[in-house]
């Protein structure tokens, strides 16, 4: 549960450098899709559905390193191919999220244990939300696209306290025989 959440923290958290039209991104979202694929593989034995997140984190991990080189070289661009594949992006890493709540609520039903997966999903909800009023503001009322990101940005700091809780009230679950590591 720990590389979900530091793999969720480097996905959502940006710290950007810029020096003309070249920009460093501290922590590259790349990472972040790395760490998740490591941690729902240790977690498969708790739950089938974390198999599902490799082959999504995987591709985004390999697209999130094409930006972020072609952030640091200075070549990335942005316009409607660009907008479009931010969208596709997008919907792609909610999905992500959306399997890690469900593989967590499917740990909780075996373990008999809270894993605080309703207030993941909740946060989910808020993200999807924000997402959703950000893109359509983009194009239709960009004067609203503020109250959107002001939204997805509660969104990832609700997620990522629910993960951080769930990863603590996992740690203190009881091992099992077949308990990969933590």
């Amino acid at each position: 549960m720990k590389k979900l959440f530091w793999g969720l923290f480097f996905v959502f958290v940006n710290f950007n450098l810029s020096l003309n039209q070249h920009t460093l991104n501290i922590l590259p979202p790349f990472v972040g899709y790395y760490l998740l694929c490591q941690g729902s593989r240790e977690l498969e034995g708790e739950s089938g559905l974390f198999r599902g997140v490799c082959p999504f984190a995987i591709g985004m991990g390999i697209y999130t390193a094409i930006l972020w080189a072609g952030d640091l070289l200075g070549v990335t661009g942005g316009g409607t191919i660009g907008v479009l594949l931010g969208l596709l992006a997008t919907v792609v890493g909610l999905y992500i999220c959306w399997v890690l709540i469900q593989a967590v609520r499917d740990m909780e039903g075996n373990r008999g244990a809270e894993l605080n997966s309703a207030a993941m999903h909740r946060a989910w909800i808020v993200m999807v939300v924000a997402q959703a009023v950000c893109y359509l503001c983009v194009w239709l009322l960009s004067g609203l696209a503020l109250l959107g990101l002001i939204a997805g940005l509660i969104g990832i700091v609700m997620l990522l306290m629910a993960f951080w809780k769930g990863q603590k009230l996992y740690e203190a679950l009881p091992p099992q025989e077949d308990d990969p590591e933590m």
